[in-house]
């Protein structure tokens, strides 16, 4: 295939249109692991997950295996989870604490830290294995933003911070609610979909769709008497009540609108976050406090870590493609630390009441999106699909598709090599932060 058989950006005519043999192709699968996967930073976990010494969390991160742990030390490592003699897993848990892991397969044990430290039968080899292989690898680099850590198998790669850019500043509005910092809550929403990953990447930055999916939800909110998104009337730090898209080098990219209502919180919930943001003020400003609880955001953080701040709920959610048909999710919810338990189980309710794979709202976009794959057996006859809507305006809505256009000329970048230009500026919705002091 040539650059243009992927992309169409039409800039006289406002036209943008991606190829849907992207959707379908092992191809163009085989090609994003070794142009995207393989050379992209991507999210590994964030440190409260692991907040003692031994502690362990294992993962699949961009098609590999690994352990994203804290050694004997304190240290957090990412060790991939493969050992060295025949290529079996050295830890089979979700999650634990441990400062060994051994293989099962012929029992070849490694500490926390790596090292291979065991290996039955030792006395047969000649050469000891231990002095060959020495340990269990990691990832050519290893990082962390604001407690969020990242891996990147490339070790020619751009540092994070200077892949993430600006677009970081969506990350501080999440660890800033809280004076103590956020954390993970325990337990992981997994599922799969049978669908493409890239239409889950559209999915999660369209505000376009939500009145038609969601349309149950904003039914509720407007019956329990709570203005629904979009459809407010105050601007807030700039951001219109239509709400803005915005986007940022390297394809990450934001949609924000003035902040959803609380249609189920308690008095004790709407005064832990009345708390939350005084305090913020009094250390960011007023500003800066605006825009962390009076905006909800949909950020993607290229190729597919998203971060959904809907005021009832933070999640973050990252995807990695079985085939080209099929995905795998996992979603967190994060909380601000400090706050009591009525808030924790406000928040634990709506990561399953709205966000869980038998919530409200994504049952609704799986199916969406499954119907859309499905649809692309006729691509035959239907080949391209459409992302131009807003195309052209000096500043697209939150409903329109800037962010996906941003997202997809990345992909096409590292896919093709062709670089196209960006639409606009980027837009940050508060006095930044002088994040490297």
């Amino acid at each position: 295939m040539t650059a243009e058989q992927f992309i169409i950006d039409d800039r006289e005519n406002n036209l943008f249109r991606v190829n849907r043999e992207a959707f379908t192709s092992e191809e163009v699968l085989q090609r994003e692991r070794k142009e995207i996967f393989d050379k992209t930073w991507l999210y590994v976990g964030h440190e409260s997950e692991i907040p003692g010494k031994n502690d362990f969390q294992t993962r699949d991160v961009g098609g590999r295996p690994v352990i994203f742990n804290r050694d004997r030390h304190g240290d957090v490592r990412v060790l991939l989870n493969t050992c060295l003699h025949r290529g079996s897993s050295v830890c089979r848990h979700s999650s634990g604490n441990a400062k060994i892991f051994t293989c099962f397969y012929h029992g070849w044990a490694y500490r926390n830290s790596g090292e291979l430290v065991n290996v039955p039968g030792n006395e047969d080899y000649k050469s000891e294995p231990a002095a060959v292989y020495k340990g269990l690898q990691s990832p050519a680099q290893v990082d962390s933003y604001r407690g969020l850590y990242f891996v990147n198998f490339d070790p020619d790669a751009p540092d994070l911070l200077t892949f993430l850019g600006e677009a970081r500043y969506f990350i501080d509005l999440a660890a800033d609610q809280s004076p103590e910092g956020v954390a993970i809550l325990e337990g992981t929403h997994k599922y799969s979909l049978k669908a493409n990953w890239k239409l889950l990447v559209e999915n999660s930055i369209d505000g376009y769709h939500a009145k038609s999916v969601h349309h149950t939800y904003f039914e509720m909110m407007m019956e329990l008497g709570a203005t629904p998104p979009m459809l407010g009337k105050e601007t807030v730090n700039g951001v219109a009540p239509a709400g803005m898209g915005t986007e940022f080098p390297n394809g990450h990219a934001t949609l924000m609108y003035p902040a959803n209502g609380l249609p189920l919180a308690t008095d004790s919930v709407k005064q832990t976050l009345a708390n939350l943001r005084a305090q913020a003020e009094q250390t960011f400003g007023e500003n800066y406090a605006t825009a962390m609880f009076g905006l909800a955001r949909n950020s993607v953080f290229f190729p597919s870590l998203i971060l959904i701040d809907l005021s009832f709920g933070l999640t973050l959610r990252t995807f990695y493609p079985v085939s080209p048909s099929e995905t795998l999710v996992t979603g967190w919810q994060i909380i601000p630390k400090g706050v009591d338990e009525e808030f924790v189980k406000y928040r634990i309710n709506n990561a399953l009441t709205f966000w869980g794979p038998a919530g409200l709202a994504t049952p609704d976009d799986v199916e969406a999106l499954e119907q859309a794959q499905k649809g692309f057996g006729a691509r035959g006859e239907v080949g391209w699909s459409d992302v131009s809507k807003g195309m052209g305006k000096p500043v697209p809505a939150a409903n329109d598709e800037l962010q996906m256009r941003s997202w997809w000329r990345e992909w096409n970048r590292r896919i093709t090599g062709q670089q196209l230009p960006t639409e606009g500026t980027s837009f940050v919705p508060f006095d930044k932060q002088d994040v490297d002091a």
